[in-house]
């Protein structure tokens, strides 16, 4: 059977579909749909898509099992558009739908929330579970043998970005790079359950302006495409603006990490890996259950919870902290750059709690040491490093060239982008107001800010 044939039936009509609230009807593979039924991609079902954001957008339940089926329906699309371009071998074009669909198999409860926690720089990769899951999880291993045809290095290769001779470069990015699916599908769809208007684009049209360069395999966007991929990077920043980073989604957060860390402290684990057996139950827990994962191996353990363990209670009962007071990160470098290892985080809140213990006096309430929180953002979430602007005039020589030396360039630069995620980056000061002393333990707070 020639590799034309085979891609055709990637693409043939299938008897299967499921209905999407964002795309509608979208065919199935017999294989996808195979894949939908094994235990580890149901868990998926159980997984909120953006966390703690639902406590700001109450429509913002949606999952990473409805996520992962459209990033598989985009990378479809996608794959259907490349394949009119150039070449790709029908098993490594299979591997990659597979890839798309199984992208988020590890993925953590509560969002990117647990990625957060860093300890001497190591953080806790859910890509690097998903890999695990693949190469281990006999289920998942027959389903891509039996139904995809494919062998499962193959799907781990395009996951864990490693060199492999098989597999284009391009796709790797179709995947995880600038304007990859992942990116497209979250956007729309968490838009759509958040009901904001400005985090959807313009899907179809940026595949539509999908190019490979042939020099150096990378995908790229045609010169008519700039304004789509613009389109894409004002959505991101938007919604990391008004929902992503909301400050409400960011206090719940903090909460839910302190009492995590808490827990993996009490546990004995201080070096973050996906393989560590305790983590490893811990990140393959819902967001149902990881409260009562937590406990369970504390109590195997003959562990008493950590007091801070209550915090996960009331992220769920939204009896949350307040802000007593913000620091932009630009103003604060080096206070943003330490804080983002959660042990000294740890510190300075211990240390916070101390000072104002001491500044209330013998007489007021204790302040614990985890009613005082100190909340640092991520890294940068959004860039406009696309690899290259395909031109498509002939006086321009039908080249590749960078997104910063095109003929029309894009105000957008690096540096523009790097200032639009640096002006919406703040460190979080927040502060239990909810004691019967609440409003006298945040206004003291606010008097540390000169002590900082």
């Amino acid at each position: 059977m020639s590799s034309h044939t085979r891609l055709d039936e990637l693409f043939a009509r299938t008897p299967y579909t499921i209905r999407d609230a964002i795309y509608g009807s979208i065919p199935l593979s017999p294989a996808a749909y195979a894949t939908l039924d094994t235990s580890l991609f149901q868990r998926l079902k159980h997984l909120k898509q953006v966390g703690p954001v639902y406590l700001v957008y109450p429509g913002a339940t949606h999952t990473r099992f409805s996520h992962s089926v459209g990033v598989y329906h985009l990378v479809r699309l996608a794959l259907q558009h490349l394949t009119t371009l150039v070449d790709i071998e029908p098993e490594v074009a299979r591997a990659t739908l597979a890839a798309a669909l199984l992208h988020d198999l590890g993925h953590f409860p509560y969002s990117h929330v647990l990625d957060d926690i860093c300890i001497d720089e190591q953080r806790l990769s859910h890509v690097q579970l998903s890999v695990a899951l693949i190469e281990s999880d006999p289920e998942i291993r027959d389903v891509l043998q039996d139904r995809w045809e494919v062998a499962p290095d193959l799907v781990t290769d395009i996951l864990a970005r490693r060199a492999n001779p098989r597999i284009p470069r391009f796709l790797y990015t179709l995947i995880d790079g600038p304007m990859d699916m992942d990116k497209l599908d979250y956007l729309n769809r968490d838009a759509h359950h958040t009901g904001v208007p400005y985090g959807r684009v313009e899907v179809q049209r940026l595949i539509d302006f999908l190019a490979v360069d042939k020099d150096s395999d990378d995908l790229v966007i045609t010169e008519s495409g700039v304004g789509t991929v613009e389109s894409v990077i004002f959505a991101k920043y938007l919604m990391f603006r008004y929902v992503y980073w909301h400050h409400t989604a960011r206090i719940a957060g903090a909460m839910f990490n302190r009492a995590v860390l808490d827990c993996l402290l009490a546990l004995g684990v201080t070096e973050l890996s996906v393989q560590h057996p305790l983590i490893q139950r811990i990140c393959l827990s819902t967001d149902a259950t990881i409260e009562t994962t937590l406990r369970s191996l504390l109590a195997e353990a003959d562990l008493a919870p950590p007091p801070s363990l209550e915090l996960l209670a009331r992220v769920e009962g939204r009896r949350l902290y307040k802000r007593a007071f913000s620091i932009p990160c630009a103003d604060a470098p080096d206070l943003d750059q330490r804080y983002r290892d959660a042990l000294v985080k740890r510190d300075k809140e211990a240390e916070l709690a101390a000072r104002l213990n001491q500044f209330l006096g013998p007489t007021a309430q204790p302040v614990k040491d985890y009613d005082v929180l100190v909340d640092v953002p991520p890294a940068a979430k959004f860039a406009a490093d696309v690899r290259g602007i395909a031109l498509e005039n002939e006086y321009d020589g039908h080249r590749t060239v960078s997104w910063e030396d095109a003929p029309r360039a894009s105000y957008l630069t690096a540096a523009t982008v790097s200032a639009m995620e640096q002006s919406i980056r703040s460190i979080l000061y927040l502060c239990d107001t909810q004691r019967a002393d609440g409003a006298a333990l945040q206004e003291a707070l606010r008097k540390q800010r000169n002590m900082l």
